[in-house]
């Protein structure tokens, strides 16, 4: 460790990061999950409070991580803790729809930062709008930014230093850079090929691009900077299907005759098709070769805590079903759950399991108690794949990361895991692109 800073030690790397906080009225912090980047934003915070450079300031994030921050602050001192409380700590689907985050802020930072690149979104038209008045404007993403999607860079970068004109947002970053007024279809006309739909599909000009972000950001790998044990390759399970002629009914003709049943468009199906191999139909009980793996899973590891995730409540309901029958002790991190469920996991020795689901459990928390995750069935995003298997290998971690993968033969599940374990999202063409092979494969 290096970097006593009066009562917060810090990193050399996380040092920096807040010097380069330090320097920069609008900065992105690109740093991998797990390399600690609250602790110097909130010492930056801190500093501005403490020197009265700022009165009001807003940290924006997804509601799994509040908690994260709040245990940051419980690192500081009592006087340093009552400044911070100067600070609002709010969730990104919260924001927009409360009248009292309608207010000029001095300050405003926003954690996993990729919330917003949906410039059309509410969340993100009012965070933009929001933080013209700014005078710093922190992003903290534990996501490199890559050459894939960089039309996403448009939002990340207006927000650093927006404008408006009338009732529209422009970027002065990116204006500097096209010529334009810093539209986003500026954007698209300087670093974009565009397909039949008006999508990028192609860049051009990538260096400028990357000279732009390299001037603006700071990014570490836990690799550069944090000694942890390393991460083992996946370990794929591939499980029989258990409801063969359910699946096909579905695949062929999108429909179930015996259950009434219709998928009637494209993402319906999708879901169905999902459901089917984890033991499910909406809600409907089916049979599934997962439970008869997850007991397996359990026996081999013994006494070991372990790490779920899973899609759907109704695939956690039966996790739950099995936990209960082998005598596992467990606690769950999802919507409606207790938000500091991952704390007792943490701490409790006697809590051998939690179970997360996705959108509650993939960023945001430490789940370094466990050295194991198993990964009921597959998401469709690989930010939140990648994400949640950084879940235990954080700081903190003594044990090689094992990472076990249920994937159901013949079905979606295998196309989904091989998407999104190589960088991409399972998106609606990929779907019809499978479709189309299945048809193809398995014709009557």
């Amino acid at each position: 460790m290096n970097g006593l800073i009066n009562f917060v030690t810090l990193y050399r790397h996380q040092m920096t990061a807040l010097n380069l906080l330090r320097m920069n009225d609008s900065f992105l912090l690109s740093m991998e999950q797990g390399t600690g980047k609250t602790l110097p934003s909130l010492y930056r915070i801190y500093e501005l409070l403490k020197y009265k450079e700022i009165n009001r300031a807003l940290i924006v994030c997804p509601k799994s991580v509040i908690a994260s921050w709040q245990r940051d602050m419980e690192k500081f001192t009592p006087e340093a803790r009552e400044l911070l409380k100067q600070a609002d700590v709010i969730n990104y689907d919260a924001v927009w729809r409360h009248q009292q985050y309608k207010r000029q802020y001095d300050l405003i930072l926003l954690d996993e930062a990729h919330s917003i690149v949906n410039r059309t979104s509410k969340r993100a038209e009012f965070l933009l709008r929001l933080s013209v008045t700014a005078k710093y404007r922190y992003l903290l993403t534990g996501t490199p930014i890559g050459n894939g999607r960089l039309e996403d860079t448009w939002s990340l970068f207006c927000f650093m230093d927006p404008y408006l004109v009338g009732s529209r947002i422009y970027s002065n970053i990116w204006k500097s850079l096209t010529g334009g007024k810093g539209s986003y279809y500026d954007w698209l006309g300087r670093y974009a090929y565009l397909d039949q739909y008006h999508k990028p599909f192609k860049y051009k000009h990538v260096r400028e691009v990357q000279d732009l972000i390299a001037d603006y950001s700071y990014s570490i790998k836990k690799a550069d900077c944090l000694d942890l044990p390393e991460k083992l390759p996946d370990e794929i399970r591939i499980l029989p299907l258990s409801e063969m002629k359910l699946y096909k009914a579905m695949a062929k003709d999108s429909a179930v005759e015996e259950m009434e049943l219709i998928a009637d468009n494209p993402l319906v199906k999708e879901l169905y098709l999902r459901e089917i191999p984890s033991g499910h139909l909406k809600e409907t009980p089916l049979t599934t070769s997962k439970r008869g793996a997850l007991s397996d899973v359990l026996a081999e590891l013994g006494d070991k805590k372990l790490v779920i995730f899973a899609e759907f409540t109704a695939s956690i309901n039966i996790i739950k079903e099995v936990l209960d029958k082998e005598g596992v002790t467990y606690t769950t991190q999802d919507g409606k759950s207790d938000k500091d469920n991952w704390r007792r996991f943490q701490s409790d020795k006697t809590i051998r399991c939690i179970i997360c689901q996705y959108a509650s459990g993939y960023q945001g928390i430490d789940l370094y108690a466990a050295d194991t995750i198993l990964y009921y069935e597959p998401t469709l995003r690989s930010i939140v794949l990648e994400q949640s298997r950084d879940r235990i290998h954080r700081n903190g971690q003594k044990n090689k990361c094992s990472y076990i993968h249920f994937l159901t033969a013949g079905t979606i599940e295998q196309q989904i895991y091989r998407t999104v374990s190589n960088y991409q999202d399972f998106t609606k063409k990929l779907f019809t692109e499978y479709m189309s092979t299945y048809q193809r494969t398995y014709r009557r």
